[in-house]
């Protein structure tokens, strides 16, 4: 009976983000009118631009989310349960078979979705103008990023299975670990993992720097220097963001945006340090805590329930834990609208913050021009917006930003 919920439960997941996505192209292709507070900057010429890119780049989200859905489904009948004994023979340490079955699994997924990966980089996002990347790095940041997830990775990993092993109630062990690892994520990402991808350099104009600066000095915010990012090697979109904690916090500006006006600027840099000003980040790492460890305690239930059966014809923690983690992951899918809302509502706060220190109208203007150059859309289906939207759609914020300046 569990093996069928289990396949409903995984399926259905995927079926209703297939539906949804191809929805949301039907609905915002539909749409031919601009809305009433982007008038002033968008025609119905970006409506077709924007509709089309957003198809495309949904038909390769979609085409990888079913491969992804197609192995995973291959893996439940078969692979798991194969790759479990093919590691049993390789070795008696639970930890070494362990970290050869996630491996395995991990480097299948990894090469079977690259074809996708090319084809969004170098065709979907080339079309549009986006894509500055050249095979040589796109092979170097492949290669790089199997490293570092491989040395990150075999430490948690061994943990989890020397937990797995040791305990029945692990639940709460392996949540504050995982908690704990984001935190330490956050403390060597800015320093050590970032600069391996992309080249940070010190931001140069001493007149935008000084403005920056005195923003810092008013919210009473401590970040010792103001960094510019290569950005312009893999894209021509434009960004800015904040990371980091403590000594390893740094605001980052893509070098893209640099060509910005002034104030517009320095509100994209306001809102992203409203993110400090507000905690959003400690707030979020004790969302995630609640978050986590009611997820694993439910993993750890299911995992209970699979080890006294034979319901997958596997019997070892490692694969237990792969099948009752997919099931409770397929599950937590239909949280996401309460955690995205959350993370909307902290998107509002920033851009109240950055319309108080700079002015609204800066940051309606530089949200307009991020909006009109990364080719967003301005119709999002409403359901797809309140499922997959961790940020407010551009009609949203620009009223929420013109409350402000009222």
């Amino acid at each position: 009976m569990f093996f069928y919920i289990f396949l409903i439960v995984f399926l259905l997941n995927t079926i209703w983000d297939t539906v949804l996505s191809i929805w949301n192209v039907n609905y915002s292709s539909r749409k031919t009118t601009v809305p009433e507070v982007l008038r002033d900057r968008f025609s119905e010429e970006y409506l077709k631009n924007s509709s089309m890119y957003l198809k495309d780049v949904t038909m390769v989200n979609v085409i990888l989310n079913l491969i992804n859905t197609l192995i995973s489904l291959i893996f439940i009948f078969w692979g798991f349960t194969y790759f479990e004994n093919f590691v049993l023979k390789i070795t008696d340490s639970l930890i070494l078979q362990g970290l050869f079955f996630f491996g395995i699994i991990w480097i299948i997924y990894k090469i079977l979705s690259l074809p996708t990966e090319i084809y969004r980089n170098f065709v979907i996002e080339a079309r549009y103008g986006f894509n500055t990347m050249t095979p040589k790095i796109f092979v170097s940041d492949f290669l790089k990023s199997l490293l570092v997830t491989a040395i990150l990775f075999i430490p948690l990993i061994s943990f989890l299975l020397w937990i797995l092993e040791t305990d029945n109630n692990w639940w709460w062990k392996i949540s504050i670990f995982f908690v704990g690892f984001q935190l330490l994520m956050l403390l060597i990402y800015p320093l050590y993992l970032a600069p391996l991808f992309n080249k940070f350099t010190p931001l140069k104009d001493e007149k935008l720097k000084e403005k920056i600066k005195d923003i810092l000095k008013k919210a009473s915010i401590n970040i010792s220097e103001i960094y510019v990012m290569d950005a312009s090697k893999r894209t021509k979109k434009k960004n800015a963001f904040l990371t980091g904690m403590g000594k390893s916090r740094r605001l980052v500006l893509f070098d893209t945006i640099l060509n910005y006006p002034e104030e517009e600027i320095l509100a994209i840099i306001a809102h992203e340090l409203g993110h400090y000003k507000y905690k959003h980040i400690p707030k979020l790492l004790g969302l995630n805590l609640i978050f986590y460890t009611f997820v694993f305690y439910l993993v750890n239930l299911v995992y209970n329930y699979l080890a006294k059966g034979n319901i997958f014809n596997v019997s070892q923690p490692y694969s237990l834990f792969v099948y009752s983690f997919l099931f409770i992951e397929s599950l937590i899918f239909f949280m996401l609208p309460l955690l995205n809302y959350l993370q909307r509502k902290f998107e509002y706060q920033a851009d109240e913050f950055s319309a108080k220190v700079i002015g609204s109208k800066y940051m309606i203007s530089s949200l307009k021009r991020i909006i009109k150059e990364n080719l967003i859309n301005l119709n999002p289906l409403p359901l797809y917006k309140i499922w997959h939207f961790n940020h407010p759609s551009p009609e949203e914020r620009i009223k929420k930003l013109l409350q402000f300046s009222e």
